[in-house]
């Protein structure tokens, strides 16, 4: 049986989030403008660049998480301003030691990776599984029903 499932999640910024952005933005034209005053030419320069990185980081802020479920294998990748696609994890269902909604996760867990896309609108859930050394991993997420099914079927009686 073959199951491909794509889903994407909007990620909504937080109150910090909106403070770095405009921290990232704020900071370099200011650092660029003290360079063309006391700098002169090269300053010009160094503020362009100065201001292009901080174009990319404001942009940077403008993403959406996307799960692919291929199999057994489920992939989290970030889509950054609706062009960039940055791969951050993939792991293996039939490694999984138990899931279940966010409110039942145990409490002592080293290694957490958080996907959630603070909309609130889908159920969250965590998933212990283990990453590529063999350690134990927690993954926070929010799966469409679709890939709920597959881990009901995957990871029978894991769930907790």
């Amino acid at each position: 049986m073959e199951n491909f499932i794509e889903y994407c999640l909007p990620y909504k910024m937080t109150a910090a989030d909106q403070l770095k952005r405009i921290v990232y933005t704020v900071a370099p034209m200011i650092v660029g403008t003290l360079l063309i005053m006391y700098v002169g030419l090269i300053g010009v320069l160094l503020c362009a660049g100065l201001c292009y990185l901080a174009y990319r980081l404001f942009l940077s802020f403008n993403f959406e998480y996307e799960y692919s479920l291929l199999e057994n294998e489920l992939t989290f990748t970030k889509i950054i301003n609706k062009e960039r696609r940055r791969e951050l994890l993939k792991a293996d269902i039939s490694k999984t030691e138990c899931y279940g909604p966010l409110e039942n996760m145990p409490a002592n867990q080293q290694k957490v990776r958080s996907f959630l896309s603070n909309q609130g609108e889908e159920p969250c859930y965590y998933w212990i599984t283990r990453d590529a050394k063999g350690d134990p991993l927690c993954i926070l997420f929010q799966p469409a029903p679709a890939v709920l099914e597959v881990f009901a079927a995957r990871a029978r009686g894991k769930l907790r």
